[in-house]
This record gives structure tokens, C-alpha cells and sequence, in this order.
């Protein structure tokens, strides 16, 4: 199967351990990566503080070098795309959103280079079938709720993004 871009997206199940980083569009058959909406957004800062008083015109305010984000305001959407036959676009959708809706996830690209840690905690829309030229594909769009308000650089804390790490096969991953 082809690949959506010259990117390569992974996702990892941060709650459980030893579990591996997998390349989303090689490990769910027929997924491609169509865009994210929200991947830049940085919620409001929680310990900012400001006061304003009746006898003057200046606010008094409280900044803190470290400032810590909402989330509530930091909720990505990420469309993708499932190819292929009505039964084979069928698994796909069943499995990825199996997989996705179970526990924390991390997410990471080598396009943008930044990861966030989400859960998924609303509805996952799947349209109908629709045509482009012959071939017919369904778009999954799946809101993550990043629990740090917002997403961060990676790093070499992070694991490295060696292929060799990432390519297994679906027989080596479990699904909980």
C-alpha cells in the first residue's frame, strides 16, 4: 500500500509496557494520513495570574517561567483516509479505532518532529463511502484530547526514529 506522504506517522501505547512504536499507515491495511486540525494550538496558561484595581490603570500580574496549559482547549482532530475493498476498509476501521480508543496513546511525526500524549474521549466519525475518480475510500476523523495542552518538540528522551524500530508485523503487535 501506498504511503499518504514522504512522512511517516507513528502512535504508541503509553500506558502499557514495552509496547512499540507502530507506523500507523504500514500496521492498519489501507490507512492514510489525511491532516490534523489542532496540532499547533497551545491552551490558555493555568498559573498565570492578573488583578486589576479600581484606582489604577495598570494590571498587576503573576508569570511564571514555567507555565503550565489548559487542555481543554487543545483537542486534535486527525482525518485519515481508508482505502482499498468495502471488506478490507472495513477491518481497517474496526482495528484502528479498537486500537485507538483503548488507553493512552502517544503520537509523533517526522513531518512537523513534535509528539503529544492523548486520549480519545469523544465520538469517532466515519463518513460514508465516497468516490475519488474509480476508487472509493471512507475518512475517519478521530478527536484526541492532549493531556499536556500541548503538543512538545521531540527529543532524544523520546525513542529514536530508527525504522527498524518501528516496522513490525500486526502478528507481533497485541492489541489490549
Amino acid at each position: 500500500m501506498a504511503k499518504s506522504s514522504q512522512y511517516t506517522h507513528w502512535m504508541q501505547r503509553v500506558d502499557v509496557n514495552n509496547s512499540q512504536y507502530i507506523d500507523i499507515e504500514e500496521h492498519f491495511n489501507g490507512l492514510l494520513y489525511l491532516k490534523a486540525d489542532g496540532m499547533n494550538t497551545i491552551g490558555k496558561p493555568k498559573n498565570v495570574y492578573l488583578e486589576g484595581y479600581a484606582d489604577s490603570d495598570r494590571m498587576r500580574y503573576y508569570l511564571p517561567d514555567d507555565k503550565e496549559y489548559a487542555n481543554e482547549a487543545t483537542k486534535i482532530t486527525m482525518h485519515f483516509l481508508v482505502v482499498g475493498d468495502a471488506s478490507s476498509r472495513q477491518q481497517t476501521i474496526d482495528s484502528f479505532t479498537e486500537y485507538v480508543r483503548k488507553g493512552v496513546h502517544r503520537y509523533l511525526d517526522n513531518a512537523r518532529n513534535r509528539e503529544l500524549d492523548f486520549i480519545v474521549n469523544d465520538e469517532i466519525k466515519v463518513s460514508d463511502e465516497r468516490w475519488h475518480g474509480s476508487h472509493p475510500y471512507v475518512e475517519i476523523e478521530v478527536p484526541m484530547q492532549n493531556l499536556y495542552g500541548k503538543t512538545k518538540q521531540h527529543t532524544n528522551s523520546s525513542p529514536s526514529y530508527h525504522p527498524s524500530i518501528y516496522k513490525q508485523s500486526a502478528q507481533q503487535m497485541v492489541i489490549r
